[in-house]
């Protein structure tokens, strides 16, 4: 994606979440993209906008196991929940890891929103989780 990731990235400093909306038909994705894959129209940056950092759990799964980076499974001493999360204002999805969640409890439906490290740099890092609104 290029100059469009980068610029995602780097929104994360103000605590922003861009997404590329389809100036022809209107499909907004996160993260961006710099063509639609439904009319394959061109996306510029002038193109992106700003979304809430707040949106519905589409899908779900839970990890019991990570990978040690030589290709073996660790055990985990917590499982991790990784969410399918639908943005207020995207049509597309993005998946994160969910916090402050029960991996027994959660269900698919919830409301939730980022949660973003004290000091944020614009890294991917800076968005620490999504957990449930309260």
């Amino acid at each position: 994606v290029g100059k469009m990731m980068e610029k995602f990235i780097k929104s994360f400093a103000d605590r922003k979440i861009l997404a590329a909306k389809c100036p022809k038909c209107g499909y907004t994705y996160v993260p961006p993209r710099s063509r639609c894959g439904k009319c394959y129209t061109k996306i510029e940056e002038k193109n992106l906008v700003a979304l809430s950092g707040k949106g519905t759990l589409i899908g779900y799964t839970t990890a019991y196991v990570q990978l040690d980076g030589r290709g073996n499974f660790l055990d985990m001493d917590k499982p991790k929940v990784i969410g399918a999360i639908k943005l207020e204002g995207s049509d597309s999805t993005i998946f994160m890891p969910l916090g402050e969640v029960d991996p027994k409890k959660v269900k698919e439906g919830i409301k939730v929103k980022a949660v973003w490290k004290e000091e944020t740099k614009g890294e991917i890092s800076d968005i620490v989780y999504f957990e449930p609104v309260r």
